[in-house]
């Protein structure tokens, strides 16, 4: 199997995103994942496919970096689902294509089949289920429990160990001896991607699945007019239901393999054959107002940038703080869009972006790399807002690059003693690294709850509380996922941020500047400290005066 890059992008259909996968060159394959997993879970495909044909593999609405379809009074169907495949296809300018999928994917990319066979050249089916009147009946029942945020943070074990029984027991809930799986669960790693594309399922992990469950493939089969594959390897629980198809389909061939060979014999049945046009070029993405997302690449990486507002509003770089996204601000950054064009980018090792290409970077690594990421969008001199390690890159920025910078909010700047700066770079960071019973969830949720409590976090004592309770589970589980979709490469930014010197830095600067805080941010005294000795103005926020507010007083 060839090693190709895969590239990552997003396309608009519509008022939606999708984000998808493509690699390869040649004619165009459409490859659709499994519930409720996003596009990373079909890189082997990718991989196996790239080599003859150029492969897309779009996260389904709702599930990876994909917007949702939209909601109504009734539950998606796999009709909607494929309904946003074409439309997908539309986006990326695609006309006769491939179309594959595994178990849900399946599905999506069957009835895709039965409503456009004038474009779709052939079908590739890994695993059809086709269920019992009862057997969809007691799935729909109890496959899909909702995820429930809870203040202990007890439901991303929950999760965890969900994921391990779908991989040991058919179905996951009857954990009995008879429904034992013959397969492996997967490395710890990939088990920890699962774990975040079933937590970060919007707006419910099990709507694809239950579509899944509803529609009758035997039905669809019978209409089916293309080319079409249906492969099975032995230890899928689906492999049983080879013998239920029940239907003669005369396109379509039906072949069992053996687990070492799967993935192989799933891209032998692509049909290499075809006569069909090279894949266009990816289209850009067009910013037209509400939230739009992108990457931009930059001689440091490729950094995830979302944008929101009015394309006509005055432009605002936003920089978000440490640990999470750009997306752990999504309040603040809908207020600020009402009235700006708001640029927010994850810093490199954050989010959506590529982790730093150096050991230990500076904050003016960071720095040059927003302004790598302005330049390619042809932005500035622009405001900008930071919030604490985004602070720092702030000063940085208009330091180091005045012409790009009208005016700067700095939100919470870190300024610390020796004494304190050596005990946070000791003991501040966890590891993320997934562990076998998902104590790293745990882990990252407690440590998350723990910064709203304490300061520093690990320092539990009545010296070191702070005035502050923590967010309700539903918050705190938001900042929770975004802190886990870094994985230990956030604490490249951030120990730049503990590092960084401050008052020093903004005795430099040259653009107009606030620097402000809450009277509860653990940052607050430091940084008007930094302040009075930069001669830079300070201003404590409130409920009345909040950090919107501060910029808006640009």
């Amino acid at each position: 199997m060839g090693w190709h890059v895969i590239e990552r992008h997003y396309v608009a259909v519509g008022p939606a995103m999708m984000h998808y996968l493509r690699a390869g060159s040649g004619a165009p394959v459409v490859v659709l994942h499994a519930s409720p997993m996003s596009s990373r879970s079909m890189r082997s495909w990718i991989h196996a496919l790239a080599p003859d044909f150029t492969v897309y593999a779009p996260d389904t609405a709702g599930y990876g970096q994909s917007d949702p379809l939209p909601s109504g009074a009734e539950e998606p169907t796999i009709a909607d689902y494929a309904r946003r495949v074409l439309e997908f296809a539309d986006a990326v300018g695609l006309d006769r294509f491939i179309v594959a999928g595994t178990h849900t994917g399946s599905k999506i990319a069957l009835e895709t089949a039965v409503q456009a066979p004038d474009r779709v050249a052939q079908l590739v089916m890994d695993g059809l289920g086709l269920y019992t009147v009862e057997e969809v009946a007691d799935q729909l029942a109890h496959y899909t429990p909702p995820i429930v945020p809870v203040w202990h943070g007890g439901h991303l074990v929950e999760v965890w160990h969900r994921l391990r029984n779908m991989w040991t027991f058919w179905p996951w809930y009857r954990q009995e001896a008879d429904r034992r799986l013959a397969d492996s669960i997967p490395p710890l790693e990939i088990l920890h991607e699962m774990a975040l594309d079933m937590l970060r399922a919007r707006p419910d992990w099990g709507l694809a699945y239950r579509a899944a469950f509803r529609y009758d493939g035997r039905a669809a089969l019978e209409r089916l007019a293309v080319p079409a594959v249906l492969v099975a390897k032995e230890a899928d629980p689906l492999h049983e239901h080879l013998a239920r198809l029940g239907v003669a389909v005369p396109t379509l061939q039906v072949r069992s393999v053996a687990n070492a060979d799967h993935v192989a014999a799933v891209a032998a049945a692509f049909d290499r054959t075809l006569d069909l046009p090279a894949a266009p070029p990816p289209p850009p993405v067009v910013h037209s107002g509400g939230t739009s997302r992108r990457y931009v690449a930059t001689s440091r990486g490729l950094v995830h940038v979302r944008v929101d507002g009015d394309p006509a509003g005055r432009p605002l770089l936003f920089l978000h703080g440490s640990p999470g996204s750009a997306d752990s601000f999504d309040g603040l950054i809908r207020d600020l869009a009402t009235d700006h064009l708001v640029i927010a980018p994850d810093t490199l090792g954050n989010g959506y972006s590529d982790p730093p290409t150096v050991d230990d970077p500076e904050i003016g690594y960071f720095a040059e790399v927003v302004a790598e990421v302005l330049a390619a969008m042809g932005l500035g001199p622009l405001r900008v807002y930071g919030s604490h390690t985004g602070a720092c890159i702030g000063v940085e920025l208009a330091i180091r690059h005045p012409e790009l910078v009208s005016g700067l909010v700095a939100d919470g700047l870190p300024a610390f003693d020796d004494e304190l700066r050596r005990d946070l770079l000791e003991n501040y960071f966890i590891s993320l690294a997934p562990q076998r019973h998902g104590e790293h969830l745990i882990r990252a949720w407690h440590t998350i709850r723990d910064v709203q409590l304490w300061w520093p976090w690990y320092r539990q004592d009545v010296e070191h509380r702070r005035p502050t309770g923590p967010s309700d589970p539903e918050h705190l589980h938001r900042l929770v996922l975004e802190f886990l979709k870094s994985g230990d490469t956030y604490q490249a930014s951030y120990r730049a941020a503990f590092l960084y010197p401050s008052p020093e830095r903004l005795a430099q600067l040259t653009v107009p500047t606030l620097v402000c805080a809450t009277p509860t941010d653990m940052l607050r005294e430091g940084s008007e400290r930094a302040s009075v000795a930069s001669s830079v103005r300070f201003v404590e926020l409130d409920a009345e005066r909040d950090a919107a507010w501060a910029v808006r007083q640009l």
